[in-house]
């Protein structure tokens, strides 16, 4: 009775080894998961009060650009007058036009910094609350979106429901958003000194939301996808990027700063006039 007791036992202890074995890769996802809640819930809805804007439009076309780096080295770099004198020429009639954005700023973020509720004091001192730009309901926004998502690895998934919002609060509230496509940027460079154990979080955190390290073409391909798939297309003004640097940060041309990712003035240039150019289509 000892033996077959002790066989017993051995087989339970195996049992759970094998059991542990073949539950541990979930518990791991589970635990990265619940670690990450907060980095990988895209952002909730936010319940505004609608109100109309506080004077009549004048005959000035209104456009602002919101987002990440690229729309705040535009205004920093004093490009916002030179897009202003491109849309007036391509539209034919007078424009007012601002950009605002924050570096490093998710697309998750892009959309709480439309809500001064939603907003840190300190995100409010330091001018990165967009609300302000879109009190008066401009005629077009122009979103730059997507970079901060890639190099942080964190999905398209994530992406895409904080663009649906974004995308819903303007078309809700009667501004054309006007849809920028992210060319292919050298996140890699940025991003690949990294220190090995951040390297193994974000190889981790790309594992977890199924997204390939550091790249931005999955997500301007699952970004186009949801266009078409929710019938936006007809509904923003969308600019390809294969209409001004289908070659990325590759382009012969000198498009980008050092560092591969932000645009230098040339780059900003050839931008805004494709922008302008789609925009005049509509």
């Amino acid at each position: 009775m000892g033996n077959v007791g002790m066989r017993s036992r051995k087989k339970t202890l195996l049992l759970a080894l094998v059991l542990l074995l073949v539950a541990a890769p979930f518990l791991f996802k589970w635990g990265l998961q619940w670690k990450w809640r907060d980095l990988l819930s895209p952002a909730e809805r936010v319940a505004v009060i609608g109100h109309s804007p506080s004077h009549q439009k004048d005959t000035a076309l209104n456009v602002v650009m919101i987002g990440d780096s690229w729309a705040g080295m535009h205004h920093e770099t004093g490009c916002d007058s030179v897009m202003k004198r491109l849309l007036e020429e391509m539209m034919c009639r007078p424009v007012d036009f601002v950009s605002k954005g924050r570096g490093g700023a998710r697309s998750k973020d892009v959309y709480r910094l439309m809500f001064k509720s939603q907003c840190s004091p300190g995100e409010l001192a330091d001018g990165y609350c967009t609300d302000s730009l879109l009190a008066e309901r401009p005629d077009y926004c122009i979103v730059m979106a997507g970079i901060n998502d890639a190099s942080a690895n964190i999905g398209t998934d994530y992406y895409l429901a904080n663009y649906r919002l974004i995308l819903s609060w303007l078309l809700e509230n009667g501004v054309r958003p006007v849809v920028v496509e992210m060319p292919d940027v050298n996140i890699r460079q940025l991003y690949g000194d990294k220190p090995l154990y951040d390297k193994m979080v974000d190889r981790i955190r790309a594992w977890l939301t199924h997204s390939p390290m550091y790249s931005v073409m999955e997500y301007s391909e699952a970004l186009k996808s949801m266009l078409v798939r929710d019938s936006l297309m007809e509904k923003v003004v969308f600019v390809p990027v294969s209409e001004w640097n289908p070659k990325g940060c590759d382009d012969p041309r000198g498009l980008y700063l050092s560092d591969q990712i932000h645009l230098n003035e040339r780059g900003y240039h050839l931008l805004d006039s494709c922008i302008a150019v789609c925009m005049s289509r509509q």
